[in-house]
């Protein structure tokens, strides 16, 4: 039988952030339509926080195509400063109803990370207990899906009440982006 493997790591994003409150990140929102199609090709799972700037991505799968991801992850532009957090043998995934599950920015990250000490999200230097701590807070907070991408465990009038405020809160930050960018020509 393969091996199965949970690869933790951390990242910076290249791109600038938004307001806070604005909604899923436009960039992030495409990286999550994309590593869910791909993954799910691939058989692997996995769980993803976006906050401050930052990346922090559990993937779990067959070790061979786990770590050809992770390889593939810490040369994409839309990345830097990739940092191995974690990597170890697993029986079986535990994010096995997620290609990639996407957790928002929830005050629960906030209360964790302040029963370490942390008044900010900085995953590069985050402890293994924080590490493992991070991972059970992705396995147990609700998906929440970009536009278009069904949300596991909603029911669908909430599904279609969430996809849509995701929606408009993508669509106000393109027109914000694009009228941001005429006026600075």
């Amino acid at each position: 039988m393969p091996r199965h493997l949970r690869l933790v790591y951390a990242s910076r994003a290249t791109f600038p952030p938004i307001r806070d409150g604005a909604g899923i990140h436009p960039e992030v929102a495409r990286i999550l339509v994309q590593s869910r199609r791909n993954n799910a090709r691939q058989r692997i799972y996995g769980g993803l926080y976006y906050a401050d700037g930052s990346f922090f991505q559990c993937l779990e799968g067959r070790e061979a195509e786990v770590q050809a991801l992770y390889d593939r992850l810490a040369s994409d532009e839309r990345h830097r400063d990739v940092r191995l957090l974690d990597r170890r043998e697993i029986d079986e995934p535990s994010f096995g109803d997620w290609a990639m599950k996407h957790v928002p920015n929830a005050p629960e990250v906030q209360q964790l990370l302040a029963r370490h000490g942390r008044s900010g999200f900085d995953p590069h230097s985050f402890p293994p207990a924080l590490v493992d701590a991070m991972v059970g807070l992705l396995l147990e907070r609700p998906d929440i899906a970009p536009p278009g991408e069904p949300v596991a465990g909603l029911e669908p009038a909430a599904r279609r009440m969430l996809l849509a405020r995701v929606a408009v809160a993508t669509g106000l930050v393109a027109a914000v982006g694009a009228a941001a960018a005429n006026w600075l020509r």
